[in-house]
């Protein structure tokens, strides 16, 4: 079967560069890949987010601090406008 993927034009250079020094082709390397990537058998799922999870802690956090801010916001300007005048 035929596949057409798009690799960074670097990568693919260094991959046939040293496919060639070991005197093999680029899809007898990527075969291989492909084979040992199948031999280690699924990845494992990422853990549930619960109540121990710092990045659920952290974006709550942010959240916090946001709704505070909204609440009283010290300059009356759009984000918009405040960029606007900084590059003034």
């Amino acid at each position: 079967m035929k596949a057409t993927i798009d690799i960074p034009e670097d990568l693919y250079r260094r991959v046939k560069a040293r496919s060639a020094l070991e005197g093999r082709t680029v899809k007898e390397v990527t075969t291989e890949l492909y084979r040992r990537w199948l031999e280690e058998g699924p990845a494992e799922p990422p853990p549930e987010p619960g109540e121990g999870d710092p990045g659920k802690a952290w974006l709550e956090g942010w959240s916090e601090l946001g709704a505070r801010i909204a609440e009283d916001p010290q300059d009356p300007r759009t984000t918009r406008q405040i960029l606007l005048d900084d590059r003034r």
